[in-house]
C-alpha cells in the first residue's frame, strides 16, 4: 500500500516564537522579503510623521518670518523687530524667535526650536542642546529665500530621511544578527537543538522584525495622537527586549538534535538474541544439521 504524501510544510512568519524557529530552515530570499517589507513600513511611517507632524511646522513657521533677515558672522539678524514670538506650532513640534530664556518652559510642544541671537535652541523632554549658527556661515533667512530653499530641498530631505533609516536599518540588523545568532547557538547547544551558524544567523534575524513592527507602529500611532512622547520613548525602550525574547523562545523550538531522540519502545530489538532475530533463522537450515 502507497503512503500518502506528507503535505507541505508551512512557511515560516516573524508573529510567533514557533514561527521565527521556523526561519532556520527558510531560503535566505524569504528572510530578506520579511525584512525588506518591515524596512518599508518603518520608512512609511516615519515619511508619515515627518510631512503630518514636522514639515507643516516648518513651512507655517516660513511663511511668519519677516523678509530681510539673515545669518552674518554667526549672529542672527531679523528683518523686524526683536521680539520673542511662535512662529508656528503643533503638540509635536514648535519654532519661535526667542531673545530671552524666560518663555522657554511657556511652549508645549514635544520639541521645542527656538531661534536665539547667536544659536538655535532644540529642546524636548531630556533638556535642551544648543547649535551655534558659525557652522552655517552667512545665509539668508527671510521669509521669500528661506521659502524657495525649502521648496527645492523638502523632496531631498524626505528622501534623505527615508535612505538614511533603510541604511540604518540593514546596518543594524546585519549587525545584531550576528551577535544574537552565537547566542541562540548557545541556547539550542544547551537545549539539544540542531541549528547551524547560517540558521541561526536567519532565526535572528527573524527576531528582530517583530520588534520593528511593534516601533513602527508606535510612530504611526504617535503621528495620529493615539499615544503620547512618553508612551513612544517606552515603546521604544522596550522594542529591543522584544527581539530577545523571540530569539530565546525561537530557540526552543528548535528541532532536536537527532542524536538526542529518545528512542523508539514499540521497535524491536535488533540484537541476536531478541524472539525476533531467532524466528528469522531458515528453519531448514537447523534441521539440516
Amino acid at each position: 500500500m502507497t503512503e500518502a504524501p506528507s503535505s507541505p510544510a508551512l512557511l515560516w512568519h516573524p508573529l510567533t516564537p514557533k514561527g521565527v524557529a521556523g526561519a532556520a530552515a527558510a531560503p535566505r530570499w524569504q528572510v530578506w522579503i520579511a525584512m525588506g517589507l518591515t524596512a518599508a513600513l518603518a520608512v512609511f511611517s516615519l515619511l508619515n510623521f515627518l510631512n503630518q507632524c514636522w514639515w507643516p511646522v516648518v513651512v507655517e513657521a516660513i511663511e511668519h518670518l519677516e523678509d530681510g533677515g539673515l545669518i552674518r558672522n554667526g549672529v542672527l539678524q531679523p528683518g523686524g523687530a526683536k521680539t520673542d514670538a511662535t512662529l508656528a506650532r503643533n503638540r509635536h513640534l514648535s519654532i519661535g524667535l526667542n531673545w530671552t530664556d524666560t518663555s522657554l518652559r511657556d511652549q508645549a510642544s514635544d520639541v521645542r526650536v527656538f531661534l536665539q541671537l547667536d544659536r538655535a535652541l532644540v529642546c524636548s523632554l531630556f533638556g535642551c542642546v544648543a547649535v551655534s549658527y558659525q557652522g552655517f556661515g552667512d545665509m539668508p533667512l527671510g521669509r521669500t529665500e528661506t521659502g524657495a530653499w525649502w521648496r527645492a530641498w523638502s523632496p531631498f530631505l524626505n528622501g534623505a530621511a527615508a535612505l538614511g533609516l533603510v541604511l540604518f536599518l540593514i546596518i543594524s540588523w546585519w549587525l545584531l544578527g550576528i551577535l544574537y545568532a552565537w547566542a541562540i547557538r548557545l541556547l539550542a547547544f544547551y537545549l539539544d537543538r540542531q541549528v547551524d551558524f547560517t540558521g541561526a544567523a536567519r532565526v535572528a534575524q527573524a527576531a528582530l522584525i517583530p520588534g520593528a513592527l511593534w516601533l513602527t507602529a508606535a510612530l504611526f500611532a504617535y503621528a495620529n495622537d493615539w499615544l503620547d512622547l512618553v508612551g513612544l520613548l517606552v515603546v521604544f525602550v522596550m522594542h529591543v527586549p522584544v527581539g530577545w525574547l523571540y530569539a530565546g523562545l525561537a530557540g526552543r523550538n528548535l528541532p532536536p538534535r537527532p542524536d538526542v531522540l529518545p528512542n523508539n519502545p514499540f521497535q524491536p530489538s535488533e540484537s541476536p538474541e531478541s524472539p525476533t532475530a531467532v524466528s528469522a533463522e531458515n528453519p531448514l537450515g537447523k534441521a539440516g544439521e
